[in-house]
């Protein structure tokens, strides 16, 4: 299911949460969502799950419009980072209330996802741990077979080993199914392994949304070193993000003009000059520090 947010304002009181904020979500995507705390992600995602009204501007999920034809949520999986269910409940409760409530639920999914989570079927809710909670989460909402999967935080409380996993059920949905994903988390080394569209929310705005792929194409660095120090005005040219100086070795972060900067460079005679491609996180860091980032709320450790 495609996603398409036109001009989405919200605004509690007298504070905007969010500012004029278009985006599409292509169909089968997995889209990521980034930003700090604060920057109005959950406030986005709630919109567009319909649990929000904006006060400004329009979703549409699938063509529909998510705020008046509520039956779109039957084919919309929706994963919180802390989702309240009914704490006497036992898992295997949970599993009939679902299968009485969604027409597409697949039993066969649920026995499948909760044998490889491990979870017992005579648990408590109460008495999950939050791993155990989400991990209830994860399964439930993919034994929906969604259409769209709308995903905030959705590893939170996951040990590094269920995280992994996971993400790779994840990838499988979307490869088997088609699944449309939409997910929101502070772990951007996650998103890099799975996401192939991003969007970057600061302060409400909507500051930056292009493919990964586009997006790393972009940003490289050039490592080179040379037998003396180079010109300030080299390094110091549009498009230079970031440069680190280690003895001889220079290490240049740039956005843009990579080919150029790399011909000036070569005039004074490098020892070597290599391109190196850059993780998400480093690009996050050095070409969002200009938005005023506190890459401290951003990153996950």
């Amino acid at each position: 299911m495609k996603i398409v947010a036109d001009g989405l304002t919200k605004t509690f009181r007298e504070k905007t949460a969010l500012k004029e904020i278009s985006l599409t979500v292509p169909q089968g995507a997995v889209f990521g969502l980034v930003g700090p705390n604060g920057a109005g992600k959950t406030t986005l995602i709630k919109i567009i799950m319909g649990l929000l009204q904006p006060t400004r501007g329009s979703v549409l999920i699938g063509g529909q419009p998510v705020h008046q034809d509520h039956r779109i949520k039957a084919r919309v999986g929706y994963l919180a980072d802390y989702q309240r269910y009914y704490p006497g409940f036992k898992v295997k409760d949970m599993y009939r209330l679902y299968r009485e409530t969604y027409q597409k639920w697949s039993p066969e999914r649920f026995e499948e996802l909760r044998q490889v989570f491990n979870l017992p079927e005579n648990a408590q809710v109460k008495h999950l741990s939050k791993g155990m909670h989400t991990q209830l989460s994860i399964i439930l909402n993919l034994a929906l077979k969604p259409e769209l999967l709308v995903l905030d935080e959705p590893t939170a409380g996951l040990d590094p080993v269920i995280r992994r996993q996971f993400l790779s059920i994840l990838m499988d949905e979307v490869a088997e199914n088609g699944t449309t994903v939409f997910i929101s988390t502070h772990h951007l080394h996650e998103l890099e392994r799975v996401c192939d569209h991003l969007a970057i929310v600061h302060e409400g705005r909507l500051i930056k949304s292009e493919s990964l792929e586009d997006l790393k194409k972009k940003v490289r660095k050039i490592q080179a070193a040379f037998a003396g120090p180079l010109p300030a005005e080299v390094l110091q040219k549009p498009g230079v993000l970031n440069v680190e100086q280690t003895g001889r070795v220079y290490s240049i972060t740039v956005e843009e003009g990579l080919d150029e900067l790399a011909a000036e460079l070569r005039q004074f005679q490098p020892l070597f000059l290599d391109f190196v491609d850059i993780s998400l996180e480093e690009i996050f860091i050095h070409r969002m520090g200009g938005e005023g980032y506190g890459f401290k709320q951003i990153l996950a450790p």
